[in-house]
């Protein structure tokens, strides 16, 4: 990272259509001491190659990991990349839109998904918010998971380990 710049949180919400549509806004909160992003946000052409830079590296981690919905492979996608500061030039954060789809059925359908297994290096927290008229049946996910109808809140705390083999089994409607 440029000038010291280290990542200290991450928040990431799901949002899974009827239609197969899964929608995830993710979202790295930075510790930047020395206002790098700040700076960058007022050079509109090295921002853009920034933020070009940062999604290939994003596209290029979402292309290691193995995604399936009911066993066909799907293929997350980033779909836009933004910097944002929350009140101060010393606490950026990067968000990423990502997409992929997926062949859902009424009755049982399964998420899986597989990526290499790591320490958390910082807290992060997320939500898969499931279609109206569906339930969460089971989960097999790291973290502590609390399940509330079709609504699965995972929290990871720095150190714990994360990634692996992963699993939602939830039916709709």
């Amino acid at each position: 990272m440029e000038n010291n710049i280290r990542p200290v949180h991450a928040i990431c919400h799901f949002t899974v259509s009827r239609n197969g549509e899964f929608n995830q806004i993710l979202i790295y909160d930075y510790y930047d001491p020395k206002g790098y992003y700040a700076k960058l946000l007022h050079k509109p052409k090295a921002l853009r190659n920034n933020l070009l830079k940062i999604t290939l590296n994003m596209q290029e981690f979402l292309n290691e990991e193995i995604v399936k919905i009911n066993g066909e492979v799907a293929k997350p996608k980033v779909t836009n990349t933004q910097l944002i500061h929350r009140g101060f030039k010393d606490s950026p954060s990067i968000v990423f839109t990502i997409r992929f789809r997926g062949k859902l059925r009424r009755g049982v359908n399964v998420f899986e998904n597989l990526s290499s297994e790591e320490e958390a290096p910082y807290d992060f927290e997320t939500t898969w918010i499931f279609p109206l008229r569906s339930r969460v049946l089971e989960t097999l996910l790291r973290g502590y998971v609390n399940t509330y109808g079709n609504i699965v809140i995972i929290d990871v705390r720095k150190g714990e380990k994360v990634g692996g083999y992963e699993k939602i089994i939830f039916k709709i409607w």
